[in-house]
């Protein structure tokens, strides 16, 4: 498996040279297993990543992954809940579904030889692929996990209309009582309607 890693300025060179030390260039502690355990974290593809980095293969068997977003998360509201919420997301890697997290986090708990950091420019077109392939089956399980609720379903349906509605005059929002619901008609001059009962 591939990861990209966030790397210091400077330090790229040295990285390459070398590979990287877990216990000296660890740049996560996280609380597994009952200890504070230290990483090296990265990502499936360079997008997440402000500034330079590098390139590893990295071994599944002592890789996991979890959910950034989450991590993210705590870090702007040092929420412990959100935190619990991300050290429980993390599975190994070879137990991770494709497209689970929007931005799937590597967990690296093992040092990186330096034959294992890869040339970058041979790699950035299949990440980039691996994004996009992962943004797609992200949303299409985000998706089917809403259509399996209908009354959430609608709800978006519902609220993506009214947007719609309110930003562009050509969408027109009807709303009919019927009984105990509500039946929500947008119409698109006069040719297309779509419908919501709630």
């Amino acid at each position: 498996m591939i990861a990209f890693v966030q790397v210091e300025p400077g330090k790229k060179k040295m990285i390459v040279e070398n590979g990287l030390s877990i216990e000296n260039d660890y740049n996560k502690k996280i609380g597994l297993w009952g200890i504070n355990v230290k990483c090296i974290s990265g990502f499936l593809s360079p997008e997440p990543i402000f500034g330079d980095f590098v390139a590893v293969r990295v071994d599944t068997e002592s890789s996991y992954i979890a959910n950034y977003d989450l991590w993210t998360a705590f870090q702007l509201t040092k929420n412990e809940e959100l935190n619990k919420m991300y050290v429980n997301s993390i599975v190994n890697f070879k137990r991770y579904r494709f497209g689970e997290y929007r931005i799937p986090e590597v967990l690296i708990l093992s040092s990186i030889k330096k034959e294992d950091v890869l040339d970058i420019s041979e790699i950035k077109e299949l990440s980039d692929r691996i994004l996009s392939k992962n943004d797609q089956i992200y949303i299409s399980c985000l998706i089917e996990r809403i259509t399996q609720n209908p009354n959430i379903a609608k709800y978006i349906v519902l609220n993506y209309f009214d947007q719609l509605s309110s930003s562009n005059r050509e969408i027109t929002k009807k709303v009919v009582e019927k009984g105990d619901s509500k039946l929500y008609i947008f119409i698109q001059e006069d040719r297309y309607a779509w419908t919501v009962e709630i």
